[in-house]
């Protein structure tokens, strides 16, 4: 007999994760505090220096100069402010087109153009490797042939039996092939 045994589905762990996260929710709340007081402490420092001083003046009375310049024209004429950015946002979705246009244009060309030289080039080196392959098939033919008229020529006994009953049936025939025994039909000349 097999007895059921209830499952808690609530386990400890979660009261564990409940409080973990807490502490870790606490240490990144210190990680940033210790950050921006890191920050503001690493800025008061570089402000000592009177070259980063003169800097940083200079730039703030820059970035000062050019708000004030654009709210001044926004106050003169919004309408106007408000025309000039829908043009300049006009344009620039016109070149932003034109250049989606290019960039289509050139996937196409090198898609129909490169891609199918690259396809013959794979063609003509499978092409090429398997003309290479019958070569050398073809001259280690050649390269036995040699070496058999070879031995033929140089009379070798090293050679197979084949090679030797050939080398001597060859050796009768030249008797016949090239005599010179017979009298030739030139005169003072031995054989023909």
């Amino acid at each position: 007999m097999t007895q059921t045994v209830p499952y808690n589905t609530q386990t400890s762990n979660t009261t564990n994760t409940t409080a973990m996260n807490g502490t870790s929710g606490e240490k990144n709340g210190k990680l940033l505090k210790g950050m921006v007081v890191g920050a503001v402490v690493g800025g008061a420092l570089a402000m000592l220096d009177k070259t980063t001083r003169k800097r940083v003046s200079s730039r703030t009375t820059n970035v000062k100069d050019s708000t004030m310049g654009m709210v001044a024209k926004v106050r003169e004429n919004p309408s106007g402010v408000v025309n000039d950015w829908q043009d300049r946002l006009k344009t620039a979705s016109t070149v932003l087109k034109d250049a989606i246009n290019d960039a289509q244009n050139l996937y196409e060309k090198v898609n129909d153009d490169v891609i199918d030289q690259v396809n013959q080039v794979k063609e003509d080196s499978s092409e090429i490797i398997a003309t290479t392959k019958e070569a050398a098939e073809e001259l280690k033919d050649i390269g036995g042939k040699v070496k058999e008229a070879s031995d033929e020529v140089t009379g070798d006994t090293t050679s197979s039996v084949n090679s030797s009953q050939t080398s001597t049936a060859t050796n009768d025939n030249n008797n016949n092939i090239h005599p010179t025994n017979r009298t030739s039909s030139v005169p003072g000349q031995v054989g023909s």
